[in-house]
């Protein structure tokens, strides 16, 4: 443990709980900290960024977190000591051996927490250091719950993985053999739902080549065990599956507060007539949601629509079930085992990893709090040069896609979305009180039928703005 003594020696924020508590209540943590550590991280300038800014205007402000009652409020001051660092981080992983070293790291992370103090500096390896350091900057003096909402959730998970050392050994995007402290929630989300993806496998089989079924695999990628397959006997033949999935569709649509779907095949159709383009797709979360992203990409490939699916995964463990491209992999083995149909399935997209036709990039953009229409000059040339289109999973990424900002609920998501270096095409279930690019009768209907509309994910919208 000689390491992590000295680094609590020397280090704010890695001592004993109440010694963080303590500075944090004095407000040591301040803004000229945050420059010292951007000008001590000599070997790594901040990424040049490219900024834009939306069509749609007055700008909102960020969300934070300091309003009580809100979703925000609660995520920040109660779930993530309960529900994320108490019942998931600690109580999946403190029989581990690494744990009682990481341990004075995490407890004083949740003091830090609970005492709401100014979020500080990122320290030791990793290639996002920097970059963390200047964006944390721009908001002097932001504490767990004052600063942007999104920053501090993010910030978050950058913490738990410092406080682990996930950048260890060279480890920068998990090619080491370095524990991912959510590593058993995602093998239990896998394990459960390993009887619906064999149902689903078989009975989508004749469809993966099927251009017309385009709008089936966009719905179960963003439903996806939302979606009613009792509606699809088990014993449907080929010549009844276009209609079974059809009666799949129209009942997951009756949850959709926007809808461009029609915008977004008519484009996939296009790519096909071309011979096929390269799609970007963002990932959300690892388990069943994951196999879900895998069968769309599976059809886009098989459809034609694709000669490539670039899986934009994190590159360490956040929120909890997150992918890494580790777990990609982790996952098509360990279903690939069987002989069933997800078997069959599974072993066609290591089929389709090993040719190039699936590939996993994990940028560290995409696991930081920047704006989407904030992005490294590098990879947005690189966006806008090689990507046909770009679909972005889940609401955190579509949090980042509004900047985390307040709209209009019927502001358009092509103007709030303006930016973006390629086709921008979002699929996300409601779990966070800001949204744009709803018609007021849909959102009407929402607000009257479901006091939590806008945070339960029994809602979702299919938005797609052209480049």
């Amino acid at each position: 443990n000689n390491r992590y003594q000295q680094r609590r020696a020397t280090t704010p924020g890695l001592s004993s709980s109440g010694e963080a508590t303590g500075r944090a209540r004095r407000g040591m943590h301040t803004s000229q900290a945050l420059l010292a550590a951007i000008t001590g991280a000599a070997a790594m300038a901040p990424t040049k960024i490219r900024s834009a800014t939306p069509k749609f205007a007055p700008m909102p402000a960020m969300l934070t977190s300091t309003v009580p009652g809100t979703w925000a409020h609660d995520t920040m001051s109660r779930r993530v000591v309960e529900d994320i660092l108490d019942k998931v981080v600690y109580g999946d992983n403190s029989d581990a051996a690494w744990f009682s070293e990481a341990k004075p790291s995490l407890d004083a992370l949740r003091a830090e927490i609970l005492a709401d103090a100014e979020l500080r500096p990122i320290e030791g390896a990793g290639e996002d250091v920097a970059d963390w350091n200047a964006l944390l900057a721009k908001y002097p003096g932001g504490t767990w719950l004052s600063a942007p909402w999104l920053v501090a959730e993010f910030y978050l998970y950058r913490r738990v993985a410092e406080a682990t050392q996930w950048f260890r050994d060279g480890n920068t995007r998990g090619e080491q053999n370095i524990e991912d402290v959510f590593a058993k929630s995602k093998q239990a989300g896998l394990a459960s739902a390993t009887t619906t993806l064999e149902a689903l496998a078989a009975r989508t089989v004749e469809l993966v080549c099927d251009a017309k079924a385009s709008a089936f695999f966009l719905s179960l990628a963003l439903w996806g065990n939302r979606m009613d397959l009792s509606l699809w006997p088990a014993d449907a033949g080929v010549a009844s599956s276009s209609e079974a999935f059809d009666q799949v569709l129209a009942s997951s649509s009756e949850q959709l507060l926007a809808d461009d779907t029609e915008q977004v095949t008519q484009l996939l159709d296009t790519l096909r007539a071309k011979g096929g383009g390269v799609i970007d797709l963002v990932v959300d979360n690892a388990g069943f949601e994951l196999c879900t992203d895998l069968l769309l990409a599976d059809h886009l490939v098989g459809s034609g629509a694709a000669k490539c699916v670039r899986f934009r995964v994190k590159h360490h463990p956040t929120f909890v079930s997150d992918a890494l491209e580790r777990d990609v992999d982790a996952h098509i083995a360990e279903l690939a085992k069987g002989d069933g149909a997800a078997a069959s399935v599974a072993k066609r997209w290591g089929e389709r990893r090993a040719s190039g036709e699936f590939a996993c990039v994990a940028d560290t953009y995409w696991a930081m709090p920047y704006a989407l229409w904030d992005v490294p000059e590098t990879l947005y040339d690189h966006l806008r040069d090689s990507s046909s289109l770009i679909i972005v999973k889940g609401d955190a990424n579509y949090r980042r896609a509004l900047g985390d900002r307040p709209w209009p609920l019927d502001a358009p998501f092509a103007d709030v979305c303006s930016y973006a270096p390629a086709p921008l095409l979002c699929l996300r279930t409601l779990k966070a009180e800001l949204g744009c690019g709803m018609a007021k009768q849909g959102t009407d209907r929402a607000a009257s039928s479901d006091e939590t509309w806008l945070t339960d994910g029994r809602w979702g919208v299919v938005h797609f703005s052209p480049a």
